[in-house]
C-alpha cells in the first residue's frame, strides 16, 4: 500500500479528533463533565466521536479507525462487525450475529455488551456517556430519544431498543418498520466504539484496520492494526500525516 498524506482539513480534523477523542473527553479528574460536554457547536468538525461527525472530512477520519455492525459496499449492505443478521417477519426485530475474535485497538474485546453500551449512549439522553453533543445523525435516522413522544402519544423514535441475546448476539427492536434500517446503521456515525474509551473519554477506540500510533504537535502517525480481524486486509504500511 502506498504512502497517503492526507490534504490540511483532514489533517486538523484529525489531530482535533484525537485531542477530543470518543465523545468530548469525559473528566478524569472527579469533575462532574461527562463525555461530549466539551463537544463544537452544531456542525464544528473537532471531534473524535464518530457519532457527532458532521463534516466530509470527519466522516472520512472516522473511516479509517471504526466500524459499523454492518458497512454499504458497491450499493450492498455487507457485515463488518456483525457477520450475519436475520430480520423478522414483521420487520420489527434485527438479531445480529457478532464476529468473534474482534479486538478494540485498547485491547479490549468486541461483544454484546460493548455494542449495547454504543446503542443505548446514542438513544438515551440520560445515559451517563450520552454527554451534552446533539447527534443530529441520530436524530436524522431515527427521529428522537429514548422518552420522546409526538402530541399523540406516540415514541418520536423508530428505534425501540437492543437486548443481549448471548456474548455474540444482540437483537434491535424497532418501533415501526424500517426497510433502509440496514442502510442506515452502516453510516459512520454508527460505528461502535470501545466501551472503555467511552468511559475515560481518551483514546483510540476503534476496531479498524488502522489505529493510532503518536501524535506529536502537527503530526499523527496512524498505524495498521496487526490485530484486525481481517488479516487479509491489514495494510502493510502505516500512514504519515503532517500539517505541512
Amino acid at each position: 500500500m502506498k504512502r497517503k498524506i492526507l490534504t490540511f482539513p483532514v489533517l486538523l480534523l484529525i489531530a482535533g479528533l484525537l485531542l477530543g477523542a470518543c465523545g468530548g473527553g469525559g473528566a478524569t479528574d472527579g469533575s462532574t463533565s461527562k463525555p461530549g460536554d466539551d463537544q463544537p457547536a452544531a456542525g464544528g468538525d473537532l471531534s473524535l466521536d464518530p457519532a457527532n461527525a458532521t463534516s466530509e472530512n470527519a466522516l472520512a477520519a472516522a473511516g479509517y479507525l471504526y466500524e459499523g455492525l454492518v458497512a454499504v459496499k458497491d450499493g450492498q449492505v455487507v457485515g463488518a462487525l456483525a457477520e450475519s443478521w436475520t430480520v423478522s417477519d414483521d420487520g420489527l426485530d434485527y438479531i445480529f450475529n457478532l464476529r468473534s475474535g474482534v479486538s478494540f485497538h485498547d485491547g479490549t474485546t468486541l461483544n454484546a455488551d460493548a455494542v449495547i453500551t454504543n446503542f443505548n449512549r446514542w438513544f438515551d439522553a440520560a445515559n451517563s456517556l450520552h454527554g451534552t453533543a446533539e447527534y443530529a445523525a441520530w436524530t436524522g435516522a431515527f427521529n428522537g430519544f429514548k422518552g420522546e413522544t409526538t402530541a399523540d402519544g406516540k415514541a418520536k423514535s423508530q428505534y425501540d431498543g437492543i437486548e443481549k441475546v448471548n456474548e455474540l448476539i444482540v437483537l434491535v427492536h424497532l418501533n415501526t418498520p424500517d426497510p433502509e434500517f440496514l442502510n442506515k446503521i452502516a453510516a459512520p456515525a454508527f460505528s461502535i466504539v470501545s466501551p472503555a474509551v467511552l468511559t475515560a473519554g481518551t483514546g483510540d477506540g476503534g476496531t479498524n484496520m488502522y489505529k493510532v500510533a503518536d501524535l506529536k504537535g502537527s503530526t499523527l502517525k496512524l498505524e495498521p492494526f496487526a490485530g484486525y480481524w481481517d488479516a487479509t486486509s491489514i495494510p502493510s504500511q502505516g500512514m504519515g500525516v503532517s500539517f505541512k
